[in-house]
């Protein structure tokens, strides 16, 4: 049984509760729910927290938003997005009279340019990732998976996830085909797994994608894992590892437009 929302209950009390609220009701995946609590734990509390849903005004939320406008503008627009869905159920609670994330400062991204890669910077991108993955590091040696997940994103225009989530099963190399039927999801309880896609598509595979996946098969030997892309122990590897390499290397090169979507959009 919940407790009821209240305007007397503080921003940090209905954090908990609708948290709560959502586990509960299941509509949502739990990487959502989990995403959810990120944000607010993270950008919203902490600044929020120990204010009385009575005392939260847009003049409250503003400086805040505007804050993290300086260190992200997806953070901020996640903190608006996520901070406005759980304030809508202390409206329908009668705890609020209104909601005031609606009348907060917007958000706006800067326009980006449509653009595809061209060869030119094909190749700064190639050339940008082997420096990263040579480049002498404390720590662990980089994983020198990243060039080869790029270059089948560029092949097959498919999303990370997809790319992590591909086995040798799914692929065809005497008809030159792959079957992108999986993505790679990453839960709190249940680790990292292959989450099947609604609707499984094939496509094929041009000359740089067959090298790359000729060459990973005679690293792998016998295909000891079932998996294209395994972490050093077998499993599946995390998305977020991904983009977080992907970071390093565009910031490292000064190729701060070039994201996950440029390689997609470049696909063939």
């Amino acid at each position: 049984m919940f407790r009821p929302i209240t305007e007397t209950m503080t921003v940090a009390e209905l954090v908990d509760f609708w948290l709560q609220k959502l586990r509960a009701e299941g509509r949502l995946e739990n990487t959502t729910i989990n995403e959810y609590e990120r944000v607010l734990c993270k950008l919203v509390v902490p600044a929020l927290g120990a204010l009385r849903l009575a005392e939260l005004t847009t003049e409250c939320l503003n400086p805040v938003l505007s804050e993290l406008r300086t260190q992200s503008v997806n953070r901020q627009r996640k903190a608006k997005v996520v901070t406005g869905a759980m304030l809508d159920a202390a409206v329908e609670a009668g705890a609020l009279a209104s909601n005031p994330v609606r009348g907060s400062m917007s958000v706006s991204r800067p326009k980006t340019e449509d653009r595809i890669l061209t060869l030119t910077e094909l190749e700064t991108v190639r050339m940008a990732v082997e420096a990263w993955m040579t480049k002498d590091r404390p720590g662990p040696k980089a994983s020198g998976d990243l060039a080869d997940i790029i270059e089948l994103m560029l092949a097959t225009g498919a999303r990370i996830g997809e790319v992590l989530a591909l086995r040798w099963s799914d692929i065809d190399l005497v008809a030159r085909t792959v079957e992108v039927n999986a993505t790679i999801k990453t839960q709190a309880g249940k680790g990292t797994y292959r989450k099947p896609l609604p609707n499984a598509r094939v496509l094929e595979l041009n000359a740089f994608a067959m090298a790359v996946l000729r060459r990973r098969q005679d690293l792998n030997g016998p295909l000891a894992s079932e998996g294209v892309f395994p972490t050093r122990n077998g499993t599946w590897q995390q998305v977020n590892n991904v983009e977080r390499r992907w970071r390093q290397v565009r910031q490292e090169a000064g190729l701060g437009w070039v994201t996950p979507q440029a390689f997609r959009r470049s696909a063939g």
